[in-house]
Parts: structure tokens; sequence; C-alpha cells
């Protein structure tokens, strides 16, 4: 096992790690909220659009299969992702995408958060698992790419730690389900790798197709059925302004690591 190339897996990882930190130290979580679920909206977009949807095309410009079959996989797979999602929806209570300022809908504010933070989640841990692959086996062949690949998706982790720390926070009654939920998403990327590593594995073609386009449905599911109508609700903030300006710089910074 080439132990070296697992160093970049876990940089991507530690990225998560300071989000979750980073959001203890601001005293206005609503705010915060407000910017970093429109920050993450954007890089969500980004992720969609400048790397799983590429990734999804190339990847199927060389699997030898015929061009009916890969539609049907990719789309067979990307409502699986989708619906895979919306099953957990009966799992989060008080999911409700309009809540008002008073105490009487705060509970109700607090599930529909925790919703987010937990869909985010669980849609983001398979990510990683699939791009601590990636980051793996690019390290192996170029050791400075793999560092540039690693660098770019932990800069992708950071505002989404901050936006699924902060929908996660406010929740009392699932604590051991945060634990365990921030525990996955900073180890993902490097169990993936470390899997891969350890025993060896060959990822066939069209598995690794069928893993990033169920991570395709859940991210487009969350995009644009949860970030999209949180925002939606709080249009008329400025905050949410500033969470895409930052979104934008993000990605506008991470094209030139890629």
């Amino acid at each position: 096992m080439d132990y070296l190339a697992l160093i970049f897996p876990i940089l991507s990882g530690i990225f998560f790690l300071l989000g979750f930190v980073f959001v203890h130290f601001f005293s206005n979580k609503k705010r915060l909220s407000l910017i970093a679920v429109s920050m993450a909206f954007i890089v969500m977009l980004g992720i969609l659009f400048l790397d799983l949807i590429p990734e999804i095309i190339e990847l199927s410009n060389i699997i030898s299969i015929s061009t009916f079959s890969k539609f049907f996989l990719i789309f067979f797979f990307l409502f699986v992702g989708i619906f895979a999602l919306k099953f957990f929806d009966i799992f989060i209570p008080y999911h409700d995408h309009y809540h008002k300022d008073n105490e009487k809908n705060h509970q109700a504010h607090v599930g529909h958060s925790f919703h987010i933070g937990f869909a985010m989640s669980f849609s983001l841990i398979l990510h990683n698992l699939i791009e601590g692959i990636s980051i793996y086996i690019m390290t192996l062949g170029n050791f400075t790419g793999g560092f540039l690949l690693s660098l770019a998706v932990g800069l992708h982790n950071f505002p989404l730690s901050i936006e699924i720390a902060s929908s996660l926070e406010a929740d009392e009654n699932h604590k051991m389900l945060k634990v365990i939920l921030q525990f996955l998403l900073i180890i993902s990327s490097f169990l993936g790798a470390f899997l891969l590593a350890l025993f060896k594995i060959q990822i066939h073609d069209i598995i690794l197709l069928i893993l990033m386009s169920i991570s395709l449905g859940m991210i487009l599911y969350i995009s644009l059925f949860e970030l999209f109508k949180e925002i939606y609700n709080y249009k008329d903030k400025k905050d949410i302004l500033y969470g895409f300006l930052l979104g934008v710089i993000i990605l506008f910074l991470l094209s030139f690591l890629e």
C-alpha cells in the first residue's frame, strides 16, 4: 500500500473539521446560516456542473456499452439518488420550508434546518468516498496533481461544512446522530481511498458510473428541493446575496486549481 498517497484524502476531510469549528465563533447563527445556505447552493451547483457532470460524461465515453445502456444507467441511478433522499424525509420531523419568525414556529424551523443538514451530509458522504478514491489514484500518478485536487475538494468542503454545522447545531434531539454524521464527513474521503488501497479493489467503470450518478441525483435534490427553497423563503435578505458572492468567489479561485 502506498501510504503517502493517503495523506491528501485526509487533507480534504480536514476542511470539514475546520468548517465545523468555524461555526462556533459566530454568535449570530441565523445570519451565518443564511449566508452559508446561499454559499452552499452556489458551491453545490459548481460540484454539479464543473465536477460531477463532466466526470460522468468523460467516464461514459470510455465504457464499452451501448449509448442507450449508458443513458439508462445514468438516469435510472440519478433518480435512485433523488428518491433515496426523498425517502429519508419521513425520518425528519417538522419538515416545513416556510417558517415565520416567532416562537410558535421555532420547532418547525429547527426541524427543517436539521433536515437540510442531514440530507446534505448523507449525499456528501457518498460523494466524498468517490472523491477520496479519485484523489488517491491521482496522487499515485502525480503527487502535485493529487495535492491540488485534494485542496480543491477541501475548499469545496469548507463552505458546505459551515452550512451543515449551522443547520444541525440548533437541534437538541439528535446529538449522537450529529456527531456520527460530522465524523463520517471528516473521514469519508480518506475511507474511500483507504479501502481501495487496503484491499486493492478494482472498481469497474460501470460501478463507478453508477455511484457517480447516485451522487449526482442526491446533490441535484439538495440543490433544487432543499437549498433553493430555503433561499427563496429569505430572498429579500441581503445575507443571501453575500452568500452568493462568496460562493462565486470560491468557485472562481478553485478554477485555478483544477
